[in-house]
């Protein structure tokens, strides 16, 4: 049986300005390659539908 999933808790002052400013700024070019490895592994899936 599956368990219930909690909340996900509210951020707010110095922990939700650093969250914001994280997902406004430029991939690194480390994520951009892990991104793009990523998505040539996935396009190599067959999926069976």
């Amino acid at each position: 049986m599956a368990s219930k999933v909690n909340a996900t808790p509210t951020l707010d002052g110095i922990d939700a300005k650093r969250f914001i400013e994280k997902l406004n700024s430029p991939s690194t070019p480390k994520e951009v390659e892990s991104l793009k490895r990523a998505d040539e592994v996935f396009k190599k899936i067959k999926y069976i539908h």
